[in-house]
């Protein structure tokens, strides 16, 4: 063992990152490192020497058991019976006695038919983590082993639910402020969401201010009602002037009243952490005795008032070290030129070390080692993928109860807004939801790519490999669950073809929304720049989705940005699919036409380019997918 000295800043990690080859290409430096007289360039490093971070980075919700049999699975070592087989021919050969413990340990678990891995069992023995082989490694969120024992095996990440709980009543809010569903259209047990919601005040004044001014007060022939009252009453907004003064004044009551909750809150609550204090016997036995104790001397008084307060499961100690003189004595044979010259020539006989490829495994074990790993990672990361299925059907009661029954009762325009409504609400609630939670977790986990991909055990399309194939069947169960619910709920027509459109939309709608903050997170260097990159894409593409603006009365130079949205495509979809072959009459500007014409004239909408829309859809999610794998395998944010 060397042991390196150096104050900071003096090149020791560099050193050590060029003795393992993972110097940044774009370094200039002179000299070289060889092995056995053989450059970088003529072999792998990674396969001969591994620099280990002082930063402890692997997956939290995997077992120490776990994380050692991926390293192990993807570089080649796995449960073989002929290397054991090997093993004991070369040491009859070579006339080698092994240690009996460590022998009948290696051979037990071999040949017992175990599934474990022997060589990880050896490997957690050396280590002294066989008593927590079965522990998950965990991290400041998730509890597992002790950070000595993290040391050895390196792990970290950290996700949060607070943008779950904003985001579940941003949904109550957007939905009830009186936009997306009119109030008369808005069940009786709702009603108390509207009349609560403040982006219904603001809207309102906003509304109010505009049509009812001079520009909307003329009126059209064979009507006694001013244009900007017949556009707010078709709308279902209040046509009343004073709206717009009540408006401004909940408003500013809105303000006062979230500012004083506000410091209320950073006063009286505490954030929600896990004490790993416990009670003591003595404190728990006082409780059950009524609390009442009594002492005999001063002693026994300051002993009992040392007790007090909180109990430690454990005693403390401490050390202190006086008049400490730390030197090195170093070898005067060690770090010389000629020790180096003779470690550089091969001995007689040797034979150059070659690997045929870069990596221990093929393409095909790397990808199936690496959607093992993050199959276990998403199936105990419950903050992601639970946290997202309850919130998937919390929104989906949600919109089932205000929309109820509404997908059938298509009489009037009004009717066809508040259905469409209630497919554009989910869209862009539930898929910026997907996009920002995987944001972290990509961020967090692309960490500990870095330093596996620099050790040699994978492909960086291997990982990405499994990062988008482990999310397809999670996806597609948050889409059957959501569809069946609002389908059943709102009351679309019960229609095997329709359906399957209907899930079909929203399974790869949810898809490419995870896959685009997959690929936000992916081109960006953390999670902050994702989210601010990302919120500014949405914004766009709420605005030309063909909801608020339809196509037909965008600008004819905006129109290619609508063509580009997926948003867009996806309403399209929707809306064509559920609505787009009917026959039944609704009213328009005082006439009667089809509900397929007037989807055909107002929005733009086509019934017959439903197979273009699929094949749209798909190539959305592909796309991001594509980009989050080439930024994974090009891009590279770590700094140390």
């Amino acid at each position: 063992m060397t042991l390196l000295l150096g104050p900071p800043s003096s090149g020791k990690t560099t050193l050590l990152l060029a003795l393992a080859g993972r110097l940044d290409s774009k370094l200039k430096f002179t000299g070289k490192v060889t092995y056995n007289g053989h450059g970088m360039n003529e072999f792998v490093p990674q396969r001969t020497a591994a620099y280990v971070s002082q930063n402890d980075l692997h997956i939290g919700e995997m077992t120490v058991r776990e994380t050692l049999a991926f390293s192990a699975r993807v570089q080649g070592v796995g449960p073989r019976y002929d290397l054991l087989t090997e093993v004991s021919r070369r040491e009859r050969e070579a006339n080698i006695t092994p240690d009996p413990d460590i022998d009948v340990y290696m051979k037990a678990v071999a040949t017992e038919g175990q599934k474990a891995n022997f060589i990880t069992d050896y490997i957690l023995r050396i280590l002294g983590l066989e008593v927590c082989a079965d522990t998950i490694v965990g991290n400041a969120m998730l509890r597992g082993i002790s950070g000595g024992q993290r040391k050895r095996v390196t792990t970290g990440r950290e996700l949060t639910v607070a943008f779950t709980i904003g985001s579940l009543v941003l949904a109550i809010l957007i939905a009830m402020s009186g936009f997306i569903l009119s109030k008369d259209k808005m069940k009786k047990w709702w009603l108390w969401g509207f009349w609560s919601s403040p982006m219904m005040y603001g809207q309102n004044a906003i509304i109010n201010n505009e049509f009812l001014g001079k520009r909307w007060r003329h009126v059209l022939p064979n009507s006694t009602t001013p244009l900007g009252v017949e556009v707010l009453k078709s709308r279902g907004f209040f046509t009343q002037s004073k709206w717009y003064w009540i408006g401004v004044g909940a408003l500013i009551g809105y303000t006062i009243v979230f500012n004083i909750a506000y410091i209320l809150a950073l006063t009286y609550l505490n954030p929600i952490v896990q004490h790993q204090a416990v009670k003591s016997e003595q404190s728990q036995s006082n409780e059950q005795d009524g609390g009442n104790t009594s002492t005999r001397s001063s002693s026994g008084t300051i002993e009992a008032d040392r007790r007090r307060g909180m109990v430690l499961p454990f005693e403390p100690h401490s050390i202190t070290f006086d008049d400490v003189t730390y030197s090195v004595d170093m070898p005067q044979v060690m770090r010389n030129k000629e020790l180096i010259k003779e470690l550089s020539t091969p001995t007689p006989g040797s034979k150059d070390l070659h690997f045929p490829s870069k990596y221990s495994r093929s393409f095909v074990t790397q990808c199936i080692a690496c959607l093992w790993k993050q199959h276990w990672s998403y199936w105990r990361n419950n903050q992601y993928t639970a946290l997202r299925f309850l919130y998937t059907i919390t929104v989906a009661l949600l919109f089932g109860s205000i929309y109820w029954n509404l997908g059938s009762k298509i009489k009037k325009q009004q009717d066809l807004f508040n259905a469409m409504g209630s497919m554009y609400a989910a869209v862009l609630l539930l898929g910026i939801k997907n996009a920002n939670s995987a944001q972290p977790l990509v961020a967090v986990e692309r960490t500990v790519f870095y330093r596996e991909k620099a050790a040699g055990m994978y492909s960086a399309l291997a990982y990405a490999f499994a990062q988008v194939v482990v999310e397809l069947p999670h996806v597609l169960l948050q889409s059957v669950v959501y569809s069946i619910i609002v389908y059943a709920m709102i009351g679309f027509e019960w229609a095997v073809t329709k359906f399957f459109w209907y899930l079909f939309v929203m399974y790869f709608t949810f898809l490419y929304f995870t896959y685009y903050g997959m690929m936000s997170a992916a081109i960006t260097p953390n999670p902050s720049i994702a989210v601010i990159l990302s919120s500014g894409f949405y914004e766009v593409w709420n605005l030309f989705s063909g909801f608020i603006i339809p196509r037909p009365r965008m600008p004819v130079w905006w129109r290619w940005y609508y063509w580009a949205n997926p948003v867009a495509w996806t309403l399209y979809g929707l809306v064509t699919s559920q609505f787009g072959d009917l026959q039944g009459h609704i009213e328009f500007n005082g006439k009667s036409t089809t509900v397929e014409d007037f989807l055909r004239n107002y929005f733009g909408f086509k019934h017959d380019f439903l197979g273009v829309v699929a094949a749209v859809l798909v190539g959305f999610a592909v796309a991001f997918a594509s980009i989050f794998a080439i930024a994974i395998k090009m891009l590279n944010f770590q700094r140390r």
